[in-house]
């Protein structure tokens, strides 16, 4: 049964104890971009909700699957899911408690973003601006997308975006000017970016940083330089240029992404994402903070992510699935799928306190928390804002430390990290709604 409480507009339903919760994804990332004090109620272009499930690629017979199952590496034969009883329990609670579409209703792009029809890019920018009545609409993005890595890299200090009480607009000649150092919009008003050469303007959220850049050493060492710069105090919960929340959504390869070409690796040859993120990030973990990852259904992701908890002495306390499913709320695939899962996996660890005495960082036998988030999926690997849902976790949910690291836009109030964190920014995803 659902409680009386205050629900931000993106959560369409979730239970009293928080476990299951129905969300629209556009919606959760638009609220985002605002505080209490300016909400953003503007539309992010989406795509057409799905109104019936992919057509199945599960094998049919008992011989089959027995075939498919044989191609796992003997230890990975039954590979961890999430526990399937809440998926179906949780799906049947939703239909039950909302008899509605399963998402409000978007704002659908006529024509994708050329990006999309290639893999995805190291900038989430477009090129200089072309004369626009020699090409086709293209939802704002020329034919080439412009890369950081086209720019020497230069590491830069720690810029702030100038504002008045007449004006909130920025301007930079070239993305290189803010590509590979720390922006920031520490004003409780959004900016607006503009990058002349590109012809593209970009909205900052309230109290937001970002870092355009590759996830890479040498641009680990910039972060944290920053990050010390920004925080070189403690607050009630960090020390010195810690986060209370960090969210990670790496790029992990796998047959969908490859086939689809929208994912680029971020990553020089010579350099594994989790590697470089192992060897900086457990620094910058507050005591007692929360890690966020999302993990693909493979057994060998599940272990990465794991060691790197292990690493940063963090331990997995929950463990939450997004469950997709139709705007009618089927879902896109069989739950107990062998070939694609209808889900996808975020584990929670948290970090050990060393301040707290009685503190433990739970070990592997320790029940972990299921949780189940409901929702009709969007454009290509876009998930969720986990912000509303994530809150509620924090001893302070008015006054903490967060960073998304891999993110596709900003967040009002978080650090964003990664060479796409303007993607969705752009003020051409958006329709303006008045207030």
């Amino acid at each position: 049964m659902s409680v009386l409480r205050s629900l931000p507009r993106s959560t369409l339903y979730q239970n009293e104890d928080r476990s299951i919760a129905l969300v629209d994804i556009p919606t959760s990332i638009s609220e985002a971009q605002g505080t209490a004090e300016y909400p953003s109620t503007d539309l992010l272009h989406s795509s057409h909700p799905l109104e019936e499930p992919y057509q199945s690629i599960e094998p049919r017979s008992q011989k089959a699957k027995d075939r498919v199952q044989a191609r796992f590496p003997p230890n990975q034969s039954s590979e961890p899911r999430f526990p399937q009883n809440l998926l179906v329990r949780g799906l049947a609670e939703v239909r039950a408690q909302y008899p509605f579409g399963f998402c409000l209703e978007r704002k659908v792009i006529t024509s994708e973003p050329a990006c999309r029809k290639r893999k995805r890019s190291t900038s989430g920018l477009p090129q200089p601006a072309k004369d626009s009545s020699k090409e086709p609409e293209t939802g704002g993005y020329g034919k080439e997308e412009e890369t950081v890595t086209q720019h020497p890299f230069q590491p830069r200090e720690p810029s702030i975006l100038p504002h008045s009480a007449t004006s909130s607009r920025y301007e930079v000649a070239q993305i290189a000017d803010i590509a590979n150092r720390v922006v920031s919009n520490p004003f409780p008003q959004p900016a607006q970016l503009n990058i002349l050469d590109l012809a593209r303007e970009y909205k900052v959220p309230p109290f937001s940083t970002f870092m355009l850049s590759k996830v890479g050493k040498r641009e680990a060492q910039l972060f944290s330089r920053a990050a010390h710069k920004f925080f070189p105090e403690p607050s009630m919960s960090a020390a010195p240029a810690q986060f209370d929340f960090v969210l990670l959504d790496p790029p992990w390869d796998n047959k969908s992404a490859r086939r689809s070409r929208h994912y680029s690796s971020g990553r020089r040859a010579d350099e594994d994402l989790m590697e470089v993120l192992q060897d900086i990030l457990g620094g910058h973990i507050a005591p007692g903070g929360l890690i966020a990852c999302w993990i693909t259904n493979k057994h060998a992701v599940r272990e990465t992510a794991l060691r790197a908890f292990k690493t940063w002495n963090v331990g997995l306390v929950e463990e939450w699935a997004w469950l997709k499913t139709t705007v009618h709320g089927d879902p896109i695939g069989a739950i107990d799928g062998i070939v694609r899962r209808p889900y996808e996996t975020l584990l929670i660890g948290r970090a050990a306190d060393v301040t707290n005495q009685n503190f433990e960082v739970p070990v592997a036998d320790e029940p972990v928390r299921y949780r189940l988030i409901i929702g009709v999926p969007d454009l290509h690997s876009r998930k969720p804002s986990l912000k509303a849902l994530i809150e509620p976790m924090m001893e302070d949910n008015s006054n903490y430390r967060a960073l998304e690291i891999f993110a596709r836009n900003l967040t009002a109030g978080w650090w964003s990290w990664g060479d796409e964190v303007l993607k969705y920014n752009e003020k051409s995803h958006w329709t303006k709604i008045e207030t």
